[in-house]
C-alpha cells in the first residue's frame, strides 16, 4: 500500500527547499474504527504508523539518490542516517512525514508537525511577548511555541548529544505574518533557523535547522 498525499507534506516542502522530504496519510489502511474492538485500535494504529514510517524512509532516501534501507535507530533513540546527511521524522494522527538533506548543507535537522488545536494546546508556561507568535491565541500560540520547539530539540541533539527541557530553548520571531514565520532558537551558544507555517487549515508545519557554523 502507498501513502496517500497530504498537504502537510508539500508545506514542508515549501518550508524547506534545501532539504528531500516525503510522507503522507496512511489513514486508508486502518479499518473503520466501528469494525474493530476499541482494545485493539491502539495496537493497530502504531502497528499501520510503523509500517508507513518504513515506507516515508525508504522513499525519501531514494529521492536523494540513496539506497531504499530504514535508517537503525540508535540506542538513544535516533536514527542513524547515512553518512554525509542529516534528517528528522514527525508523526501525527494518521500522517508520517520525514525530511533529509546533506551535512554540508544543513549539518543537523528537526521538523513537527502538529494540530493547530485551542483545546488540546500543551500545558506550557504564559509566552514572553518575544517567543508569542502571530496574530492567534493564546492557545493557538502554546501549540505553535510548542511544535517550534520540538523541531528545534530533534536538530539541537545530535549537535549537543544530550536532551533539553521546554525552557532551554529560546526563541524569537524575526519575521510574523498570517499563515508562515521565520525566527531563530537559542540553547546552549547554538543558534537554530526556525521556520513555522498554519497555511494548511488545522495543522502546524515547523522545521528547524543548524546553521554551518554551529555544528560541532
Amino acid at each position: 500500500m502507498d501513502l496517500r498525499a497530504h498537504a502537510i507534506v508539500a508545506e514542508l516542502r515549501r518550508l524547506m527547499p534545501e532539504a528531500g522530504v516525503a510522507g503522507g496519510s496512511f489513514a486508508h489502511w486502518l479499518p473503520h474504527p466501528r469494525d474493530v474492538a476499541p482494545a485493539e485500535r491502539a495496537r493497530l494504529l502504531e502497528t499501520a504508523r510503523q509500517g508507513a514510517t518504513h515506507l516515508c524512509l525508504t522513499d525519501l532516501l531514494v529521492r536523494v539518490g540513496l539506497r531504499a534501507i530504514e535508517p537503525a535507530r540508535l540506542a538513544s533513540g535516533a536514527r542513524k542516517w547515512p553518512n554525509g546527511y542529516t534528517g528528522s521524522v514527525s508523526h501525527k494522527g494518521t500522517t508520517v512525514v520525514a525530511a533529509i538533506a546533506p551535512t554540508d548543507r544543513m549539518p543537523s535537522i528537526g521538523i513537527d508537525v502538529e494540530w493547530l488545536d485551542a483545546d488540546g494546546a500543551p500545558a506550557i508556561s504564559g509566552l514572553s511577548g518575544i517567543e508569542q507568535p502571530w496574530s492567534v491565541s493564546d492557545a493557538e500560540g502554546r501549540a505553535i511555541v510548542f511544535s517550534v520547539k520540538e523541531a528545534a530539540y530533534k536538530a539541537l541533539h545530535p549537535i549537543l548529544g544530550h536532551p533539553l527541557g521546554f525552557a532551554d530553548v529560546a526563541l524569537s520571531w524575526l519575521r510574523r505574518d498570517s499563515f508562515c514565520s521565520r525566527g531563530v532558537a537559542h540553547a546552549c551558544g547554538i543558534t537554530l533557523d526556525v521556520r513555522c507555517s498554519i497555511a494548511v487549515p488545522s495543522w502546524i508545519v515547523s522545521a528547524a535547522c543548524a546553521r554551518p557554523s554551529d555544528a560541532i
